[in-house]
């Protein structure tokens, strides 16, 4: 996105560069900003991604030709643009591309566990159904008895039949049957789809917890072996799969042959991508396709583009697979595996002692809803200021904290932000006036928040929250010293409103990281 700011500050920087001319083929990857408070000058530092031939005689530089370009800016030019632009919104892209993003993939049947905080509905299908199937079969269990905690009843089942198959494989190949006949239309799906309308209407009250909406669901059902027979025969016909000596239906991929069918063409969870991605693209025309799926199915999803690059390229040209590290250590305190919904239960549970403990707490604001959102945040700025790809252990003092760099220290800082604007009878100005505003901290608040539209490109383009996560952290650092050094209330009418345009304005951008986030920023706590 271009800001107003960014245009003007571009301006500025092609016309002191003697690069005006030739700013159409200047292709900037990034830009920096920093202040020198002594000297009253804020430094715009622009990464280019081809040199360029500067007019002789620019003071900006020791070099005729450089892919660097630092500009110095005159503080109240710079402070003015900031404080009046940072307030409204982006503008919209007049070519928005359409982006489809797979992400969440919980099991059906079984609760959420945290290990899917960081992919937050495929279903499980597959012989496991099958294993559920013959658990309900065997504890004489309809799906209409599962009215109270369906999910938690359901995974108990699939962990009883599970251990029924590892020591009878008779259970095994009672499962498999079952998985097979429904695949090929030989067995009816209407306890399939109970099941999976139970599982949905119990994940979405963890959705709405987590402030996630989707606008569609796909089954890995959908693409039985029934529903993709004709594009398998087509598959065969080209030559992108064979039929190998026990009847399988495999392809080659690095060098080595993989399944892509079963013998009894059951299907497997290859053949499902595959069939999903090309309905995807037919259904869409999107521009990118992206999969929010761990380290772990590198492999998988290579194999996917490269099949399905075989029969439809363009379609695998914006596919990407979005890794990330697996959350390590996750049981409970009584040894079971973490299910999320136990982890907000307790979050939120934790805040409500906090808040009745803090003698800065308002009445108001202990209350369920309040104390929901501020577990919450803790618990998913705690995993977002991870690097995506990296392994950690979960640790539940460290997923719950409230001090130091954490979600509940950004949420009172919003909060107490929102109070100095409603409770100081100072008015926000329409207009900066820099004059007002000469404290080094103010310098160093305006240089943080001008570098925000670059924070959000930069963790669009690597595809990391924990830059945005760590941006808001070092912002917060900076808001907070301002709150030690100025006052807002008991000084000049003027220079109390302009104080309060840059306490807004650090508000307006840490209420937009917050949300970006998936936090719902709380007014007060």
């Amino acid at each position: 996105m271009v800001t107003k700011l960014k245009r003007i500050l571009l301006g500025k920087v092609f016309t002191q560069t003697g690069l005006e001319s030739n700013r159409n083929a200047i292709n900037l990857k990034q830009m920096h900003f920093s202040y020198k408070h002594k000297e009253s000058i804020f430094i715009v530092n622009l990464a280019s991604d081809s040199k360029h031939n500067l007019e002789k005689g620019s003071k900006n530089h020791k070099n005729s030709e450089c892919d660097q370009i630092a500009v110095d800016i005159d503080r109240n030019l710079f402070v003015k643009y900031v404080l009046e632009n940072i307030r409204h919104e982006p503008l919209p892209n007049p070519k928005p591309k359409k982006i489809v993003i797979d992400f969440s993939s919980p099991n059906i049947a079984k609760p959420f566990h945290v290990g899917h905080l960081r992919s937050t509905i495929i279903g499980d299908w597959g012989t496991q159904f099958g294993l559920l199937q013959y658990g309900l079969q065997q504890k004489k269990i309809t799906v209409h008895d599962l009215c109270n905690n369906p999910i938690q009843n359901l995974y108990e089942v699939y962990v009883h039949a599970n251990k029924l198959a590892s020591i009878d494989d008779n259970v095994q190949k009672q499962a498999i049957k079952y998985f097979s006949d429904i695949e090929q239309g030989r067995s009816d799906l209407e306890n399939w789809r109970k099941i999976r309308e139970i599982t949905v209407h119990e994940l979405e009250k963890i959705y709405h917890r987590l402030g996630i909406t989707f606008d569609d669901y796909h089954w890995e059902s959908d693409y039985n072996g029934e529903a993709i027979k004709r594009l398998m025969e087509t598959l065969e016909k080209q030559n992108i799969i064979t039929t190998d000596d026990l009847g399988k239906k495999v392809a080659e991929f690095k060098n080595r042959t993989i399944t892509v069918l079963k013998s009894d063409n059951s299907t497997l969870y290859l053949s499902r991508d595959i069939a999903a991605l090309l309905d995807r693209y037919k259904k869409y025309s999107f521009d990118r396709m992206l999969y929010v799926v761990d380290n772990a199915q590198s492999d998988h999803f290579a194999a996917v583009f490269h099949i399905v690059g075989k029969l439809n390229k363009e379609c695998t040209e914006g596919c990407e697979h979005v890794k990330f590290g697996r959350i390590k250590g996750m049981s409970t305190r009584s040894g079971n595996v973490v299910f999320l919904n136990d982890i907000l239960d307790e979050a939120k549970q934790k805040m409500f002692e906090k808040q009745q403990e803090s003698k800065n707490t308002r009445t108001t604001a202990v209350n369920e809803e309040t104390c929901d959102i501020l577990g919450t945040t803790a618990v998913l700025i705690n995993d977002l200021k991870q690097r995506r790809q990296k392994d950690y252990v979960f640790d539940w003092d460290r997923a719950l904290q409230s001090e130091g760099d954490s979600g509940i220290k950004l949420q009172y800082l919003h909060c107490r932000l929102w109070s100095l604007e409603k409770n100081t009878g100072v008015t926000i100005p329409t207009f900066c006036n820099p004059d007002c505003l000469t404290e080094e901290i103010i310098g160093e608040v305006v240089a943080e928040l001008a570098r925000f539209e670059e924070i959000l490109n930069q963790s669009l383009k690597e595809k990391e929250a924990c830059i945005i996560v760590n941006y808001l952290f070092r912002l917060a650092r900076h808001v907070n010293r301002m709150f030690n050094e100025l006052n807002v209330k008991n000084v000049d009418k003027d220079l109390g409103s302009q104080r309060l345009l840059v306490f807004h304005s650090a508000r307006i951008v840490i209420k937009r990281g917050l949300e970006i986030l998936g936090v719902k920023p709380l007014c007060e706590m």
